[in-house]
């Protein structure tokens, strides 16, 4: 008779080649700077007029940054500062 063994893996060919699917990141490292209030109010203030480099700038972060939390906070940019963008383009 077959018996099964508890808590045992099961054998797969490439157990021994095979790599973990997500990195791992180092203890200690963080992974993004936390949002303050005191940035949040500077971003509501500047973002419908100002480029989102010199927001950036002035809040040491990247644009993407300032974009992912505008976005998240529901922010847009206003009509004269887009028609301003679209002239200065050609």
């Amino acid at each position: 008779m077959y018996h099964k063994r508890r808590n045992s893996k099961p054998k797969t060919r490439w157990t021994s080649t095979r790599r973990p699917t997500s990195r791992r990141r180092v203890a200690g490292t963080p992974r993004m700077k936390n949002w303050t209030p005191s940035e949040v109010s500077m971003l509501r203030k500047f973002y419908r007029g100002k480029s989102n480099q010199f927001i950036a700038k002035k809040l040491g972060r990247t644009e993407g940054s300032v974009q992912y939390k505008a976005s998240a906070l529901g922010l847009r940019k206003s009509r004269t500062y887009l028609r301003e963008i679209r002239n200065n383009w050609s």
